[in-house]
């Protein structure tokens, strides 16, 4: 059986909303971000970053968030939450490496200050203006769409569950209507609330 290595509060989240939706059974090693476990010599054997989080599929052991679900759709996906053309699936990750290079250190910062882990208020401010920058081209990108390319896909998941740490954090999204709508859109499918709920127990 596959093993996630991390907790549905962490990065590990995105990768147990994408077996959910592919129908994979799991199991979850429940490991918190910067816990003691975290950095084990025993943890650290199998991710030597000591972040979460790891997937374990029989031998093959990998780390990395995005590696991850680029591997999942790619063994197990069938299909789906995948692509349909080499146009398409250059555009998932054309997408998908958009949200993570541009917003994804600015969301992450605004989720730290919000929970107060990080103190410095210029850094929010930066973090605002960042996204501020950037998601003008995401909002483009979602006019009359649902989705980023096509279907629902592995950057759809993790896309909106990055930029929902901003929304967390009190960020404003009414300037960007159909960047909110696919957050929400994404947020509220049967899978997204089971690891929420998963979550809270």
């Amino acid at each position: 059986m596959l093993k996630v290595y991390g907790s549905a509060l962490s990065r590990a989240g995105m990768v147990m909303v994408t077996l959910e939706t592919l129908g994979l059974e799991y199991e979850l090693i429940n490991i918190g971000t910067r816990s003691e476990a975290s950095q084990s010599p025993e943890y650290r054997q199998i991710n030597p970053t000591g972040k979460v989080p790891t997937l374990q599929d029989g031998d093959f052991v990998l780390f990395e968030t995005q590696a991850i679900l680029y591997y999942l759709v790619r063994k197990h996906g069938k299909g789906r939450l995948w692509a349909d053309s080499p146009e398409a699936e250059a555009n998932i990750l054309r997408w998908s490496l958009f949200i993570s290079n541009q917003l994804e250190a600015s969301a992450l910062d605004m989720l730290l200050q919000f929970k107060g882990v990080l103190q410095d208020s210029s850094g929010l401010d930066k973090a605002n203006a960042t996204l501020e920058r950037f998601l003008p081209v995401l909002e483009e990108q979602l006019v009359g769409k649902d989705y980023l390319v096509g279907n629902k896909t592995i950057a759809d998941i993790h896309g909106a569950m990055v930029l929902s740490w901003p929304k967390l954090a009190g960020f404003d999204y009414a300037p960007y209507p159909n960047v909110a709508a696919w957050i929400r859109r994404i947020l509220s499918s049967p899978e997204n609330k089971k690891v929420a709920t998963a979550a809270k127990t």
